[in-house]
Order: structure tokens, then C-alpha cells, then sequence
């Protein structure tokens, strides 16, 4: 079965091109596609990504780590002691001395675990392949067939991206959840202030932070985007994706770097913490969601400004 025909997206014959062309439109055939069809695009581009394994794969190891988290902790405390977790500071790995006594802080601990490598990482490699694997399936220009149009597929794109940045974040939280929940006491719980919240607010506290770790990854999903317009190799593309995130992270934590590193797009990721303080600091996280949503606009637009020129053979 052709790619187009589980798009639902049939190729007609005249609208056949010779071989190294971008298919269009014939002559008359001109047509403006309404907002059903759009949908009816989105909604097959996150089916398709969904549905592969390479997918279902990377969201069972994120679903993995807050298990593995849960059950080293267990088994750590399982004699009545205590867990040295970092003291305080109210970085996100601070919030793994507190998995014993509550288990909604596993939530905390695992999206802090996850978000320096596993989660960016699941991102690149889904933004990655995002065009430069359809080209080099050769789909994509059937995907380009009227009345697709680049700008479209490009938007349309970058949103299954986003929506895979929110599946990703909330199957770590869900998971941590429920792994908490099942190795260790629920109740009341105690902020990093030291102020005591109800469980109920704590569970919407959870529920804030896994957003803001998703919209942490905006940032990474326009790279990914920009680096899979510029090559026709899905796996170059994905191994450039995660190499550049690896390098950041690395410079991040270079001293010397320190009037730089306000400017990396991980720099204000652990600050997600600060929703469990009382009052919450706000500033490092309107940096962060500033810096993620500049960095969207910048290699968003790159990334159009280069799929919207550049020849399309395959």
C-alpha cells in the first residue's frame, strides 16, 4: 500500500510528473483545500507517527525510567533509611529524597530524570525524521500533490511534533504516577518552601509541570525540524538532531561559557521546579518558555524558508 493511499490522498493519472519533478496541479485542476482536509492531513500524519514501532518504542523506554526509578528507590529504602537526594536547592534531582515519603514526587523525579537526554533525545529523533524521512522513502512528493502545498505539510509536520512532545512528557508523568502510587504513601505533601499542599494540589501541580516540560521541547522540535529540511537522509538527520543536543548540553556545562549559557535551549529546563515552591518564582520560567518560543520562531522559520526552495526529487 502506497503512502498515499493510507493518506487517503490518491494520486491521480494526469496528475503524474516526469521523474525529478515536484508533482502539481494540471491545468484547471487548481483547488483550494478546506479546513476538513487539513484536518483530515494532521490527523493522518499523527496516526502514521503514532503507529510505527520506532515510536511506540521510544514511549515505552520513557514509560520505563520512572519504573526503574521507583523500584531503585524502593529496594534503597526498603530497611527504613532514608534517601540522600541533594540537599536542597530545589533543582529537579532534590525531589528524589521525597519519592519515601510521598510517592507524587516520583512525577517531579522522573520528568527531571528524563528531560536532560531521554525526552529531547525521543524528540529529535521523531522532528529528525520528520521530512528527510519521507524523502528518503520517497513520499514526499507525492505529499506535495495539490492541495498539500510545503507551508501546509511543514505546519502540519511541526504539529504532530508538538503533539508527540506532549504524549512523551505525559507517558513519563502518567507512569511516574502510577508507580508512585503503587510503591509508596500518597497524602498531603510538602512544597520545596515548606509549605504543606493537599493532594489535589499537588496532582495540579503535576499536571503544570508535565506541560511546561513539554513546552521545554518546542525549541528542540524547531532544530529537528530545520535540520531534517536541509538533507534527504532520515537517520543523518536524526543522528545530527541528537548530536546537537548532546553538544548544547555539554556546553551548558562549561564555566567558561556562563555568558552564553542563558542562551542554549536547555539552560532554564530544570526550572520546572519552581512550581513547587510557595509562592512560585516565575522568572526562570518565563525565561525558559521565552527562550523555547524563540527559538521556535527562529529555526521554525528557517526551517520553512528552506523546505519552501529547495528542489524536491524524491
Amino acid at each position: 500500500m502506497s503512502r498515499a493511499d493510507v493518506r487517503g490522498e490518491p494520486v491521480e493519472e494526469s496528475e503524474a510528473t516526469a521523474p525529478g519533478t515536484v508533482p502539481g496541479p494540471g491545468p484547471g485542476a487548481v483547488r483550494s483545500p478546506s479546513p476538513l482536509w487539513a484536518f483530515g492531513l494532521l490527523r493522518s500524519e499523527l496516526l502514521i507517527t503514532f503507529r510505527r514501532w520506532r515510536t511506540l518504542a521510544l514511549l515505552a523506554v520513557l514509560a520505563a525510567v520512572p519504573i526503574l526509578v521507583g523500584i531503585a528507590v524502593k529496594i534503597e529504602t526498603s530497611d527504613g533509611s532514608s534517601l540522600g537526594g541533594g540537599g536542597g536547592g530545589g533543582e529537579g534531582p532534590a525531589f528524589i529524597s521525597q519519592i519515601s515519603n510521598n510517592g507524587l514526587f516520583l512525577v517531579f523525579t522522573a520528568l527531571a530524570a528524563t528531560l536532560p537526554f531521554f525526552l529531547p533525545m525521543a524528540i529529535g529523533v521523531v522532528a529528525g525524521d520528520a521530512i528527510a524521512g519521507e524523502s528518503s522513502a520517497g513520499t514526499l512528493r507525492y505529499l506535495l500533490v495539490a492541495p498539500a502545498g510545503r507551508s501546509r505539510l511543514l505546519l502540519t509536520k511541526y504539529a504532530t511534533v508538538i503533539a508527540f512532545c506532549l504524549a512523551a512528557t505525559l507517558v513519563v508523568a502518567v507512569s511516574a504516577l502510577a508507580v508512585g502510587a503503587l510503591l509508596f504513601p500518597v497524602g498531603d505533601l510538602i512544597t520545596i518552601s515548606g509549605t504543606r499542599i493537599t493532594y489535589a494540589e499537588g496532582l495540579g501541580r503535576a499536571l503544570l509541570i508535565a506541560l511546561v516540560v513539554a513546552a521545554s521541547l518546542v525549541g528542540v522540535a524547531a532544530l529537528g525540524l530545520f535540520v531534517s529540511a536541509l538533507t534527504g537522509s532520515g537517520i543523518a538527520a536524526m543522528a545530527t538532531t541528537v548530536g546537537l543536543l548532546i553538544t548544547v548540553q555539554i556546553l551548558d556545562q562549561i564555566p567558561q561559557l556562563d555568558a552564553l549559557q542563558p542562551y542554549f535551549f536547555s539552560h532554564y529546563w530544570l526550572s520546572f521546579a519552581d512550581l513547587m515552591r510557595e509562592p512560585v518564582y516565575w522568572d526562570d520560567l518565563v525565561k525558559n518558555l521565552g527562550l523555547q518560543a524563540l527559538y521556535a520562531a527562529v529555526f521554525g522559520s528557517a526551517a520553512w524558508a528552506r523546505f519552501t526552495t529547495r528542489d524536491i526529487t524524491a
